[in-house]
């Protein structure tokens, strides 16, 4: 068995040499150095900017608009060096600004931050605020001057998990059509986002004049995308050479550029899969299952350390600089992550809101409004309750703690509320849509056969319904032929009449584009039409195929993450914070009682004096009081939360806005209850235990 195995290998390997051979000798000898396009040497802003008001419909972002506005009112020059990487940067990115308005508006930031930093420091005379000032000002300006950078390496990775899909629509062309600038304009036009905008941008060039030819273009295209992505480069290299070649041979050429994407794609899942256990367990125990852990020894801590540990240092150790480690590790992490594939756009379907709104009897309204409404009366419940209650006698201590609770319900209900609305009307059509992109596969093959079977298209089409009654695809073409029976249009017409077609109402670039081709070849020969559909189900069933497999390598971490994420350490946390709360409430017992003793001694001890000295904080009350321990617990566990699901929601789906939010509000909503409940429950168990011991003080 393992013999054949490494046979099978060795065919494969030999396979793909043959094919390399075939490329270098059909590939064009081109001198790349004779022939070097200014506008890739050079920034040409007018050409940039018109280009980028052809394919961008959307208005400029807050970022563009102040960069421009930076630009005029303080204009600055960057250095050679400078300007060559913010050009790089903003090509890539696609954004509409200039180098020297990224540069403007850093200066700017840092000057009005200095500004404020001397007036502050002169008027109001707190050096500590002059410097928080001074640092979110400098911070902002950091953010705004490195925001192209990492925008780019946003747009790369969304680029690149929309190849494998690419090179599909391009085969699916040429099949029918072995012309190579036609199948970039069919991928240009069928797919969204950064990589159609740049395969535009390449026919754009060819269309102003900057490369004399598409041979000389594309060698620019594949040598851009070497490094970062080889299966594209030689898939490319494969329909290229495709173009010249006799129909057999053109058709096993795209056949395995096909293979090519898809072996590429699951071999590099596969490792990155392996090498995700080491990380993934530095995640589970030093992020979160140490760090609450080690909040058990913080009243401990606090008896002997009580000046330096103060209750801003806890929250910014827990609440801001402990889950910004954990993003910058997880977002390192998902660096190195391949790209897989893209979810589908839903951006065509209608009645559906746009990101950030939801629709309501037919209007769409902001998010936002609605969210901290139903969370904003649990905080401010629970500030009353803390502000309300003094904290000097045991009943006190608890009380406090209880209304602590109602905070962070109420944190938490605004996200999930947020999170909620923004995706409950968006997420079950992009389901609808990637359920029928999975079955497509087989509805084509199940059709194709029919019609391979030389029966008339009605007819094939309801043995195919039959066949296929099982799979939700089905209603597309039970919508078509009874348009076709009904109202006597055309197949065409059942399916893209802008009144009647069945396609509106499953929005799928892909599923619209592949019946295109099928349109086109039926007008050429029932036999072509037959083998366009039987190779195009086939292409998608390996496609899909590739996409459980990439699951089934990232299941084991995407199931152990969600449960961490959203049962065990909001359960820990929880019980910790009980247990945390019940260690000081026996401190604070004890110092008080100590505190009488040695009121009343002759002769006073030096550890009696140490231990109330010490827990009164030299004189100043508790480091920290049990509600504000639990409110920097609660919020970590929010925090921990939403990471851990931002976590999950890359490595499943990518660059995923919808999805996000989807896992968010559901992990938000399990980790909140969880932790409310083992809050409660575990002091009830101990507050009992708790006041028997107390009992004798």
């Amino acid at each position: 068995m393992f013999w054949k195995k490494e046979k099978d290998k060795d065919k494969e390997k030999l396979k793909r040499e043959r094919i390399k051979k075939i490329l270098e000798e059909l590939r064009p000898k081109i001198d790349i150095e004779e022939y070097i396009p200014k506008t890739d040497l050079r920034f040409k802003t007018r050409d940039y900017s018109q280009f980028i008001k052809e394919i961008r419909r959307e208005p400029r972002t807050f970022y563009e608009k102040l960069c421009w506005k930076a630009e005029k009112i303080l204009r600055i020059k960057p250095d050679k060096k400078t300007k060559e990487k913010l050009e790089s940067e903003i090509k890539t990115a696609y954004l509409d600004v200039t180098p020297e308005g990224v540069v403007s508006l850093t200066f700017l930031l840092a000057i009005i931050g200095l500004i404020f930093f001397i007036s502050s420091i002169i008027l109001i005379k707190d050096v500590l605020f002059s410097i928080v000032l001074l640092s979110l000002f400098l911070g902002s300006a950091w953010y705004c001057y490195t925001y192209p950078e990492k925008k780019s390496r946003e747009i790369e990775v969304k680029m690149a998990s929309d190849l494998v899909i690419a090179v599909l629509y391009m085969v699916i062309y040429m099949r029918t059509s072995p012309n190579i600038e036609g199948a970039l304009k069919f991928a240009a036009e069928n797919l969204t986002g950064p990589l159609s905008w740049d395969l535009k941008k390449l026919l754009w060039d060819m269309e102003v004049g900057v490369y004399p030819s598409l041979d000389i273009a594309l060698e620019y295209y594949l040598a851009k995308w070497k490094d970062k992505n080889e299966e594209f480069v030689e898939a490319l290299q494969m329909l290229r050479a495709a173009t010249g070649e006799t129909k057999e041979r053109r058709l096993s050429l795209l056949d395995e550029a096909i293979n090519v994407m898809l072996n590429g794609t699951r071999d590099k899942m596969r490792h990155y899969a392996q090498k995700l256990r080491m990380p993934v367990m530095l995640v589970y125990t030093m992020g979160i299952m140490l760090p609450v852990i080690g909040l058990v020894m913080f009243p401990i801590v606090a008896l002997f350390m009580a000046q330096l540990v103060k209750p801003i240092f806890i929250f910014i150790g827990y609440d801001i600089l402990l889950p910004l480690f954990l993003y910058w590790f997880i977002s390192n992490m998902l660096k190195t992550k391949p790209a897989t594939f893209s979810q589908p756009e839903i951006k065509e379907a209608k009645n559906v809101p746009s990101l950030g709104k939801f629709r309501f009897m037919g209007k769409e309204l902001p998010v936002w409004p609605f969210s901290i409404l139903a969370g904003l009366p649990f905080i401010l419940y629970g500030v009353a309750g803390i502000s309300s209650i003094p904290i000097e006698t045991l009943q006190g201590i608890e009380l406090q703690t209880l209304y602590s609770v109602y905070i962070i319900i109420g944190l938490s209900i605004i996200v999930i509320v947020y999170c909620y609305l923004d995706s409950f009307q968006k997420m079950p059509l992009r389901k609808k849509i990637e359920r029928i992109e999975n079955e497509f596969g087989e509805a084509l093959f199940q059709f194709g056969n029919q019609i391979a079977g030389g029966r008339p298209l009605e007819i094939a089409m309801e043995r195919a319904i039959r066949d296929m009654k099982n799979l939700k695809i089905a209603d597309l073409f039970k919508e078509a032929i009874s348009n076709i029976k009904k109202l006597g249009v055309t197949f065409e017409q059942a399916l893209f009449d802008k009144n009647i077609g069945v396609i509106w109402n499953y929005p799928s670039r892909l599923i619209k584009s592949i019946f295109r081709v099928i349109i086109e070849s039926m007008e050429k020969s029932v036999k072509l039409t037959a083998l366009t559909t039987l190779t195009l189900s086939r292409y998608l069933k390996g496609v899909k195929m590739v996409k459980e497999e990439i699951m089934s390598m990232l299941s084991e971490t995407i199931t152990s993450m969600y449960f961490l994420a959203s049962f065990l350490a909001p359960l820990i946390s929880g019980i910790i914070v009980t247990m945390a709360i019940v260690i000081m409430e026996i401190l604070f017992v004890m110092t008080e009682k100590l505190q009488s003793v040695l009121a009343n001694a002759t002769m006073p001890t030096a550890l009696p004096t140490f231990l109330t000295w010490a827990w009164s904080g030299g004189g100043t009350g508790m480091p920290i009081t049990p509600a504000g321990f639990q409110l920097v617990v609660g919020l970590y566990t929010l925090e921990t939360a939403i990471i851990i699901s931002y976590f999950v929601n890359r490595l499943e789906y990518g660059e995923d806005a919808i999805g996000l939010r989807n896992i968010i509000y559901k992990t938000v909503l399990i980790a909140t209850i969880v932790y409310v409940l083992a809050w409660w429950i575990s002091f009830r168990i101990f507050g009992p235990v708790l006041g028997q011991i107390l009992a004798p003080f």
